[in-house]
């Protein structure tokens, strides 16, 4: 290929590449670099902050034990929402990738569904279920197992549930992905040497997906480290999460300083965790 067709086509990927990239910096880095750079400024309460450089709200983030509650609390959550979205989504990805029923179209169906309606929706569902007079308090009462409600919202059981229900088809589709793009020939092979099924998934299913369950758990962790309605809603009022902190921040006490600076926190950790998580899956 000729420098000039060479230099073309350099150009032409350029161009295709330009959309994406305005779109990144107008909507993604140009926000992100302003609530970086209002973390660092001061609090005012008349003027919502002062162009003085400081390092006081991350001071008072780290050093004040209800905020490192907060934001234990926050990680803790979105562990076990992604322990039990891949303990959940994982055997319904291999099901769909490995079933050959003229069902699987309508079963993936069935998993997207629930991301057809709103979070707000979704979790008002699970209020219904949950409440002191929902379903399930009716049916344990009905069948004379309780005498009074049992306390199942506002508390952190509840929260997991909700966006485990919520964010388990961003588990399993990375995974489907993975696994439907493996070579079942791999897996024949280690039968026919003599391995059991047990022994085949765990050493050769199991790590032909890394990838699947790497993405999976990322985007689970990151979009539960995030939640604000879903706590919001069904969490206990006393135990507050970041992004409830944030919302808060912003929108009652305008401090944006300090909200600026939890944000700027939650996003760290978010990426600290995605970082590892890839270069887990980049050694195996």
């Amino acid at each position: 290929m000729s420098t000039a067709a060479t230099s073309h086509t350099r150009w032409f990927g350029r161009l295709l590449f330009a959309p994406i990239g305005i779109i990144y910096v107008l909507f993604l880095l140009a926000p992100v670099s302003f609530f970086l750079a209002l973390s660092v400024a001061k609090y005012h309460p008349n003027e919502l902050f002062l162009p003085i450089p400081t390092l006081e709200n991350y001071r008072r983030l780290l050093l004040d034990g209800f905020y490192l509650a907060v934001l234990g609390r926050t990680l803790k959550i979105a562990a076990l929402v992604t322990l039990f979205s891949l303990l959940i989504g994982y055997p319904l990805a291999l099901f769909l990738a490995r079933t050959r029923s003229a069902w699987r179209g309508v079963l993936m169906f069935l998993v997207i569904a629930p991301l057809m309606s709103g979070v707000i929706v979704r979790t008002y569902g699970w209020i219904v279920l949950m409440g002191s007079e929902g379903l399930i308090n009716m049916t344990l009462k009905a069948l004379g197992l309780v005498a009074a409600p049992v306390q199942l919202m506002n508390t952190q059981l509840a929260v997991v549930v909700a966006l485990v229900h919520i964010l388990v088809p961003y588990m399993v589709f990375p995974i489907f992905s993975a696994l439907a793009s493996m070579d079942r020939n791999v897996e024949r092979a280690a039968s026919t040497l003599g391995a059991r099924p047990w022994t085949v998934f765990l050493e050769v299913t199991l790590p032909l997906s890394r990838a699947g369950i790497v993405m999976g758990c990322a985007l689970v962790f990151t979009l539960t480290a995030g939640a604000v309605v879903t706590p919001a809603l069904m969490g206990p009022r006393d135990a507050k999460v970041l992004g409830q902190l944030i919302y808060e921040l912003v929108s009652s006490t305008l401090n944006w300083p300090f909200a600026s600076a939890a944000a700027s926190l939650l996003v760290l950790c978010q990426f600290l965790v995605i970082l590892a998580k890839f270069r887990s899956g980049r050694r195996g």
